[in-house]
């Protein structure tokens, strides 16, 4: 319900109260009112929603002022792993879930997509709503099947299952298409680049300032309390549990819509897209950005989204690069860029 914020005192006052009554208990009307306090003029401060509204409204002009086709194409990809990226910074920087099996929801609706399109020659619009739906589908059964780990032994958990999806698509050469993966199915927009840009442009927008409201709504204060004291918020009446699950399902879904647009750009799917790399690539984008930072987890997914692509050729170096950002990252600067932007502007201001 949107908080009327009007001069008279006498229906601010009916409009909270009205709030706190959508409320399911007591404990989440409290993080309403807290909300509030914080931030009492969030709805005339539209600051962070303007600010990454404006980049995108930028970006609309990338492939008219640069005309390089792989250029264009880096971006492409740049965006969808913001959606990527955002996703898994709700899902670990706001509640506190720390997954390695993240590459499940990305690669598992990319496959799901491309049997769909491969097989069933149904429309291309509807075969990525079907995967967007099963992205959610299997975020439940992992969030349901891993709610009470937590720490290490829920991060090695998670990074089971597409593991075990990987070797069912090795096992299943001539339906799964086995090593070599699924080529053939139906690519966006008949693969025309700038029309693919505009189109995963636009779904990144929307994506980031949908998962942004979520985070700095009443969604994202609860997660964080969850994450800071799970057993404190269970005993203030917060049925940890639903939010759990609900994080995942978030989460889930629009790693998901990643995965479907990835692949129907690239034309083929292969159980790459399944492997620990990419879900770890999350994980590296949001430590570099700032975790708990969605503005941050997009500036990290676009910096490494960039030296992944240039660095292909060389895997082991990567790998080294990587893991030299992290020890970096958490050593010297442990709120990623975001932190670092914060210090230039303190000093400015």
């Amino acid at each position: 319900m949107k908080r009327m914020l009007t001069r008279d005192e006498g229906s601010t006052s009916r409009a909270l109260r009205a709030d706190d009554a959508l409320a399911s208990s007591p404990a989440e009307a409290l993080v309403g009112r807290q909300r509030r306090a914080v931030w009492p003029g969030l709805s005339r401060m539209p600051s962070v929603y303007g600010l990454v509204l404006l980049c995108f409204l930028v970006e609309l002009l990338f492939p008219v002022v640069v005309r390089d086709e792989w250029s264009i194409r880096i971006v492409v990809f740049a965006n969808i792993f913001v959606i990527y990226a955002v996703s898994y910074d709700l899902l670990a920087g706001y509640a506190g879930l720390i997954s390695f099996g993240h590459s499940l929801f990305f690669g598992g609706a990319g496959y799901v997509s491309a049997l769909i399109s491969l097989n069933a020659e149904w429309p291309l619009l509807l075969c990525l709503a079907i995967a967007w739906v099963s992205a959610p589908a299997m975020a439940l059964f992992v969030g349901y099947v891993c709610l009470r780990l937590k720490g290490p032994y829920l991060a090695v958990v998670t990074l089971v299952f597409p593991l075990v999806l990987i070797t069912l698509l090795h096992l299943s050469p001539r339906v799964l298409g086995g090593d070599d993966g699924i080529a053939g199915f139906a690519t966006l927009a008949d693969g025309s680049l700038h029309t693919q840009f505009y189109i995963v442009l636009l779904v990144t927008a929307a994506s980031v300032l949908a998962i942004l409201g979520l985070a700095r709504g009443n969604l994202g204060l609860i997660l964080k309390t969850i994450r800071e004291d799970e057993i404190g918020a269970e005993a203030a009446g917060i049925n940890t549990t639903k939010y759990k699950i609900l994080a995942f399902v978030i989460s889930g879904g629009f790693a998901g819509l990643a995965g479907t647009l990835y692949a129907h750009i690239m034309g083929s799917v292969a159980p790459t897209t399944l492997s620990p790399h990419y879900s770890i690539l999350p994980v590296i984008m949001i430590s570099l950005g700032g975790a708990s930072s969605i503005v941050g987890a997009a500036l990290g997914a676009y910096a490494i989204t960039l030296l992944d692509l240039y660095l292909l050729a060389f895997p082991y170096v990567r790998v080294i690069i990587y893991a030299a950002i992290i020890i970096a990252v958490l050593r010297f600067f442990p709120g990623g860029l975001m932190a670092i932007l914060g210090k230039i502007r303190a000093a400015i201001t």
